[in-house]
């Protein structure tokens, strides 16, 4: 019997890191011709990836520093809660997957725009038409695992880029894995830096410009981006009350709540609601 052995220790970060992702399909889809969003209010950001592979035309994503063109030849990878705005160039067709990964969220090159110049344009054209049959064919526990599968095959470039730069374990959210963990734990509650700060056991000026220099925001708005994405999910997901949905994200101001929401997404959490939360 021949049987194969390694050592986990001694494998690269990355492959922990991959063993650990999760990965829930929330819509797939094929837009032809398009030249508008209009589920999307201008620079808001969502509560799931979007996967992109472009066949024909051309449009612009608009992130508040930067521009990013999506055309044909490259498949493309856009990260949840950052705000952005859609601009069409020409009329578009492209694949589209929309998908939640926590622990993806939670790696630095997780949370910004990646992209794969593609070798093999056809042969990814086809796979990419294939993921779109199995997720609509998900009866069954068999059927989800294998349409879950293929999605993370068409990531694997990504994720390569993503998870081989992983530089060590801080970067990778090792220092701050207690704080996100925390924070998405006690969204409900009052949070203060100070106590996210002993969490890491660093000094407040520290802890301050680390976790700024990490995630490109400072705590205080990493918590009302949590909370966001927290109530864009339970009004995307729930039938739940939009107090009850406020309180359960640390709002006790029913009001403040409301137009933090709508400043956040462009909607009120109402009209969030009945979007279909596919913005």
């Amino acid at each position: 019997m021949n049987i194969v052995r390694f050592n986990r220790r001694d494998m690269p970060l990355w492959y922990a890191a991959l063993g650990e992702l999760d990965l829930e399909i929330v819509a797939a889809g094929f837009g032809k011709q398009v030249r508008a969003w209009k589920m999307h209010a201008a620079f808001s950001g969502d509560n799931y990836y979007r996967l992109y592979l472009p066949l024909r035309g051309t449009f612009c994503l608009e992130f508040e520093d930067r521009t990013w063109e999506i055309s044909a030849g490259t498949v493309y990878l856009v990260p949840p809660g950052t705000p952005f705005s859609y601009r069409p160039v020409t009329p578009s067709d492209h694949y589209w997957i929309h998908f939640v990964s926590r622990k993806l969220a939670t790696i630095p090159a997780g949370r910004e725009l990646q992209f794969s110049r593609l070798d093999h344009p056809a042969k990814t054209r086809q796979a990419f038409q294939n993921t779109l049959n199995k997720i609509g064919s998900m009866t069954g526990i068999a059927e989800s695992l294998d349409a879950r599968n293929s999605v993370f095959c068409l990531l694997a470039p990504l994720l390569e880029k993503i998870l081989s730069g992983m530089p060590d374990p801080a970067a990778a959210g090792g220092v701050f894995a207690p704080v996100l963990d925390h924070v998405d734990e006690h969204l409900e509650a009052p949070l203060q830096v100070e106590d996210l700060r002993k969490l890491c056991g660093m000094g407040r000026a520290e802890f301050s410009a680390c976790f700024r220099k990490t995630f490109g925001i400072p705590p205080k708005q990493y918590i009302v981006r949590r909370r966001m994405l927290r109530a864009k999910h339970l009004l995307w997901r729930t039938k739940l009350p939009v107090k009850e949905i406020a309180q359960q994200c640390g709002f006790a101001d029913m009001r403040f709540f409301c137009r933090s929401f709508k400043k956040n997404t462009g909607m009120t959490p109402g009209a969030y609601r009945k979007s279909g939360g596919m913005d």
